[in-house]
């Protein structure tokens, strides 16, 4: 059996866990969950995904409670939180934007080409903004 490497941009990775951390959370309608059972139902790590967790507390998505009760509680409805709502809470095009401006040189055709990316990157991201828009949280928790 070949074993598959996860490559790819660490904001991708991050949007992946954030969403099915949204999904675990959907699924318990409302009830805190501890960073460590949400780590735990998604193999992977408490630490990162708190890192993750953290910008979604910032953008108003989810609330936290501390304590033996604590944990992780959505504060939007599911079914009205978008995929698009959190791809942009993390800035996943945003940094992905700015990795492909920076291997542009200062010469005149590093400036030519970085005016191309920018309009590419910019049509880019909408349309993947566009396909986000069209599914929800509960879309997925179903």
């Amino acid at each position: 059996m070949v074993k598959e490497r996860m490559t790819g941009s660490p904001e991708y990775k991050s949007f992946g866990l954030a969403v099915q951390a949204l999904v675990v959370l959907a699924n318990h309608k409302g009830d805190t969950c501890p960073s460590c059972f949400i780590a735990e139902s998604l193999h992977s790590e408490a630490t990162l995904l708190r890192r993750i967790l953290a910008n979604l507390v910032r953008e108003n998505i989810l609330e936290t409670r501390e304590g033996r009760e604590g944990g992780y509680r959505l504060k939007i409805d599911p079914a009205l939180l978008t995929l698009a709502e959190v791809y942009r809470a993390l800035e996943v095009g945003e940094a992905q934007f700015k990795t492909m401006l920076h291997t542009t040189c200062e010469n005149e055709l590093g400036i030519q080409i970085r005016a191309d990316f920018t309009k590419i990157l910019g049509e880019m991201d909408q349309s993947i903004l566009d396909t986000l828009e069209k599914y929800t949280i509960a879309d997925l928790a179903q």
